[in-house]
C-alpha cells in the first residue's frame, strides 16, 4: 500500500495507516467524556492573572457542562426550535460557546459558525442564506442585527456575555473592560430577546430524545473561497467524527483525561473548532479558552501558568511568541506538541 502512497513512509511508527470512524453522533464525544472523567475540568476560561494568586477566571467541570447543554438543548426546543433548524452562534471563545455548540447538536439542530466581527451586510447574507431562525450573540452586536434583522428569519436572539461566567467582584470588574470595549451593551426589550443564564434555566437537565443519523447535517462553515460571498459547506457528524478520531490517531502521546488544551484559536473557525474543542473534548482535556488570540503577552501567561500541554495556533500566533521581547522568561516546557493550520508555517 505505501508503494501508492508515499507519504506513509513519513508516518510515526505509532501512527496507523487508515482507521475505523465509529457511526456516532458528533454530541457522543461529550458524553463518553463526562462518562469517564465527570469531576475533570472542561472549560476553564482564563481572563487575567492578578497579585496574590488570584486569576479572573471561569471553569466548569464535564458534568457541569453536559447538563447545561443538555439544559440549552431543550430551552431551545421551548422556543420552538426542531430538529434540522439552523441556529447560528456568533460568540468569541467563552464557555456559552461550547454550551451552545453541544446544545444544539443535542436537539438534532444545525449549528451555524458565524465570526463576530462581521458587518451586517455580512451577517445579513449568512443569515439569511442559512435561513437560523436563532442566534446567539453577545450583547455588543446586537445593534448590527437589529439593523438588518427585518431582512432576516430571526425570530430568537439569545444573550451571552463575558462576565455572565464569573462570580462576585469579578463579573463587575469585567463588566467594565468589556462595557469600554463595545462587546456588552444594553439591549433593548425587543421581541424574542432572551438572555442565555435564563435560557439555561428554563431547560431540563435530561438529555432531549431525538434520533440522530451518522450522515445528518450538523454545522453550516461559511467559507470565502476566492470569489464571491461565503458559501456554506454543510458538514454532518461523520464528517466532524472522522476529523476528531484523525487527530487522535496522529497525536500517539495522548494522555486521555490528562491533556491542557490552549483554546485560543477562534471556535467559529472550523480550524480551531476541530482540532482545540473538539479533539481536546475527545482525549477528556481541559479546554483552557483564550478569547483573544492576539494577546501574545496574556497566551504566554496562561501557557506558563495553566501548564499547557497541546497548543493548535496559526502561523501569526507563533510568530508573535517567537518575536515576544520576553519569550526567553516564560516557561513552556509543559508543551508538549503544536499545530499549525491556516496558512503557511514559515521556517
Amino acid at each position: 500500500m505505501s508503494e501508492n502512497r508515499p507519504w506513509f513512509a513519513h508516518y510515526e511508527k505509532s501512527v496507523p495507516q487508515t482507521i475505523d470512524i465509529p457511526d456516532m453522533p458528533l454530541y457522543e464525544l461529550l458524553t463518553e467524556a463526562t462518562r469517564r472523567f465527570p469531576h475533570n475540568v472542561a472549560v476553564r476560561m482564563v481572563l487575567k492573572y492578578l497579585p496574590l494568586g488570584l486569576v479572573i477566571q471561569s471553569k466548569m467541570t464535564y458534568r457541569e457542562l453536559d447538563e447545561a447543554s443538555n439544559r440549552f438543548a431543550n430551552a431551545l426546543q421551548s422556543l420552538g426550535v426542531k430538529q434540522g433548524d439552523r441556529v447560528a452562534i456568533m460568540l468569541p471563545n467563552m464557555p456559552q460557546q461550547v454550551i451552545a455548540f453541544f446544545g444544539i447538536l443535542k436537539l438534532g439542530a444545525t449549528v451555524v459558525n458565524t465570526n463576530p466581527t462581521y458587518t451586517p451586510r455580512e451577517l445579513q447574507h449568512q443569515l439569511h442564506d442559512s435561513g437560523a431562525e436563532t442566534i446567539v450573540m453577545m450583547s455588543g452586536l446586537y445593534a448590527r442585527l437589529a439593523q438588518i434583522r427585518d431582512n432576516t428569519d430571526v425570530r430568537n436572539v439569545v444573550i451571552a456575555d463575558v462576565p455572565d461566567t464569573l462570580s462576585w467582584p469579578f463579573n463587575k470588574m469585567v463588566e467594565k473592560t468589556v462595557r469600554a470595549s463595545g462587546s456588552m451593551a444594553d439591549v433593548p426589550n425587543d421581541p424574542g430577546v432572551i438572555s442565555f443564564g435564563d435560557l439555561l434555566k428554563k431547560g431540563s437537565s435530561r438529555a432531549p430524545q431525538v434520533t440522530i443519523k451518522p450522515d445528518d447535517v450538523v454545522l453550516f462553515q461559511y467559507t470565502g473561497g476566492t470569489t464571491g460571498v461565503p458559501k456554506a459547506a454543510m458538514l454532518t457528524n461523520h464528517n466532524l467524527v472522522a476529523n476528531t478520531k484523525q487527530m487522535d490517531a496522529w497525536f500517539t502521546g495522548v494522555e486521555y483525561g490528562k491533556e491542557k488544551v490552549l483554546f485560543a484559536l477562534p471556535a467559529f473557525h472550523v480550524y480551531g473548532m476541530t482540532v482545540a474543542m473538539l479533539f481536546g473534548i475527545n482525549c477528556g482535556g481541559e479546554l483552557i479558552q483564550v478569547p483573544d488570540p492576539r494577546q501574545t503577552t496574556h497566551v504566554l501567561d496562561v501557557i506558563q501558568h495553566e501548564k499547557a500541554t497541546l497548543y493548535p495556533g496559526v502561523p501569526a500566533m507563533y510568530i508573535g511568541i517567537i518575536n515576544h521581547p520576553d519569550v526567553q522568561n516564560y516557561d513552556l516546557h509543559s508543551i508538549k506538541a503544536c499545530l499549525s493550520g491556516g496558512s503557511a508555517l514559515p521556517v
